[in-house]
């Protein structure tokens, strides 16, 4: 699939997520997750119940200025997607965090990742008026490089600081995104 036929959605209250959408996004979740992916739950396998209860604490927290969920669509299906939350402190208010950042297995190669990212630039920099972002990164999966590619920088890491399973401890990527007004790097 191009990237060209992508579109994007977004939620900035609960309200705006209707049954079929919020089913979409579980089962987004379960499939990244038992797929090893780092989305929020490293110890799969995972389900329903598992997921269901974190989407929806995403979802009672969305507004407008502090918290939004980004939705990569391919025509109505479900594609990708990510949250982008601000705290509204006057002393870090001018960055955000993305948090649980996926793409559908079954599409990935496809550059919807990468398209994602860019259009969370956008949304982050023009609507939300913000300066910087942050993500916090599994290390060992290849992540660093992806984000890097976009221009992300590695600005530290928590070592060790995840404990996957006995004597598998990663590290915690901390990464950092200007957001000035030049366009993300292509790939």
């Amino acid at each position: 699939m191009p990237t060209d036929s992508l579109c994007f959605a977004q939620a900035t209250t609960a309200q705006e997520i209707d049954s079929d959408r919020r089913q979409a996004l579980i089962d987004c979740w379960i499939d990244v997750s038992n797929a090893g992916g780092a989305a929020g739950f490293p110890f799969p396998p995972i389900d329903q119940r598992d997921v269901a209860p974190a989407l929806d604490a995403i979802l009672e927290n969305l507004a407008p200025q502090t918290c939004r969920l980004l939705m990569a669509l391919d025509g109505d299906d479900l594609v990708g997607w990510l949250n982008i939350r601000r705290d509204t402190f006057p002393l870090i208010a001018h960055w955000g965090t993305l948090h649980h950042v996926q793409t559908r297995t079954d599409r990935r190669g496809q550059g919807i990742g990468i398209a994602l990212m860019k259009e969370a630039h956008t949304v982050a920099r023009d609507e939300m008026g913000l300066e910087q972002l942050h993500l916090a990164a599994r290390a060992g999966v290849g992540l660093e490089t992806f984000y890097g590619r976009l221009g992300w920088k590695e600005i530290g890491r928590w070592p060790g600081a995840l404990r996957l399973g006995p004597g598998d401890d990663r590290d915690e990527v901390l990464m950092f995104l200007e957001l000035g007004a030049e366009e993300m790097p292509c790939s």
